[in-house]
């Protein structure tokens, strides 16, 4: 451990418990006020770990006092925000900014009560040397009355906690009034419905997809108004074709064929829609950059057009899955694909090079 220099003792509350619980504002420095706060909380919520990560960095100071830092040693409590996330650790590293700005450390340790707030470390580090990482563990007995209770403190956590509330109550509500629902209307269909529905929305949670909407949403209004109009039109299209393998009763060849060639009015069939609804996502872009003042760049052309031959080879496909076309008219449209989208990718890394 260094010598020379003032130490920081740093604990981190990534989701913000202690300042939603008491209503103080972070960062707090010094252990008197950590003192005041780290009792209050223990009060309040006497079951919440923090309030051992707390007492633990005081414990840390004191301990570091008596090893002769008696003058070089702060404690302070960083915080972040509810929804933890980026916007989190932007707050800690203000947080932490305005901490440093009142001392000269030289280095920090950081006292942890779990691995949420330990994803703060590379962050504590890129502004200050990190020494060490104290893990805090609560000891527990082993008990059957014990294990009840804390299984109690659990299940509370469920129901009044919002982040928690509203998957353990929202989700559970959301279920059971669809089940009921479609009980009514299509009780044949009550749970394969149902059932796609919660398949639906853990795949949409566990890759992200709902992260990435948002993110649509906050680049701007015509890109997120041209991604819901392709959604709905490819939605449109998979009904479509998903019909129309009913109709045939049977799963082969044949049915793939039948879902891409589906007619849905006119002169359109199935993957016309899917091309339409890519197509028109990536002009929505197009078309918000050129809001923004950008200049449109060529290799965004040609993936458009890479979008649109595409539709040609999947019908060719089709028509030779159904036993109406050649595996030559495959072919070349696949080697016309190939090469728009090398030429494509070639652009844009030329475009890419010219901008560095």
């Amino acid at each position: 451990m260094p010598q020379e220099g003032k130490l920081l003792v740093l604990c981190v509350d990534r989701d913000n418990d202690i300042g939603t619980t008491l209503g103080v504002q972070t960062p707090i420095l010094g252990e008197e006020a950590l003192t005041r706060v780290a009792i209050e909380f223990a009060l309040r919520r006497p079951e919440d770990s923090d309030a051992n990560a707390i007492f633990a960095a005081l414990q840390t100071l004191r301990d570091l006092r008596r090893m002769g830092y008696a003058d070089r040693c702060e404690v302070a409590l960083l915080a972040g925000t509810e929804e933890e996330g980026v916007q989190a650790d932007m707050k800690i590293l203000q947080e932490l900014d305005e901490v440093l700005r009142n001392g000269e450390f030289t280095g920090a340790i950081l006292v942890s009560d779990g691995p949420t707030d330990e994803v703060v470390a590379p962050l504590i580090q890129s502004r200050i040397p990190l020494i060490s990482i104290r893990r805090v563990v609560v000891q527990q007995s082993r008990g059957v009355e014990e294990t009840f209770v804390l299984l109690v403190n659990y299940v509370k956590k469920l129901f009044l906690e919002e982040k928690y509330r509203k998957y353990s109550m929202g989700l559970t509500g959301a279920f059971l009034a669809i089940y009921t629902i479609l009980s009514a209307v299509l009780p044949q269909f009550a749970w394969t419905l149902v059932l796609a529905s919660l398949g639906g929305f853990m795949f949409v949670k566990g890759y992200g997809i709902d992260k990435r909407v948002a993110q649509i949403y906050q680049s701007g209004s015509v890109r997120f108004i041209a991604f819901v109009l392709a959604l709905l039109i490819s939605v449109l299209g998979f009904l479509q074709g998903f019909a129309r393998v009913l109709q045939l009763q049977r799963m082969d060849a044949g049915a793939i064929a039948a879902f891409a060639l589906a007619p849905v009015g006119g002169q359109l069939i199935a993957v016309d829609l899917f091309v339409i609804g890519a197509t028109l996502f990536l002009v929505g872009g197009m078309l918000e950059e050129l809001i923004a003042g950008r200049v449109l760049r060529i290799s965004q052309a040609l993936f458009v057009t890479a979008v649109l031959l595409s539709r040609q080879i999947v019908v060719e496909m089709a028509k030779y899955l159904a036993g109406g076309g050649s595996i030559q008219g495959v072919l070349t449209w696949s080697f016309v694909e190939l090469a728009v989208v090398v030429i494509a990718v070639s652009v844009m890394y030329m475009e890419a090079e010219r901008s560095k």
